[in-house]
């Protein structure tokens, strides 16, 4: 199952999340939103599911 990541706000280094999801899941998620710490820049910032980086999904995939 793919780990989430957002881009940082600030420097745009790709932050993990530590919430694992798999595209259904994701696809049907509610929750609103959640804080994460980016660990290049310490920029703290709150983030949706807007701002995922999706392509971990398509990552996932190709994984046997």
């Amino acid at each position: 199952m793919p780990r989430l990541r957002v881009f940082c706000g600030r420097c745009n280094a790709a932050i993990d999340t530590g919430t694992d999801m798999s595209w259904e899941d994701f696809r049907s998620a509610t929750f609103t939103q959640r804080v994460v710490e980016c660990p290049n820049c310490e920029n703290v910032q709150t983030w949706t599911l807007d701002d995922v980086d999706r392509s971990v999904f398509k990552e996932a995939k190709k994984k046997p």
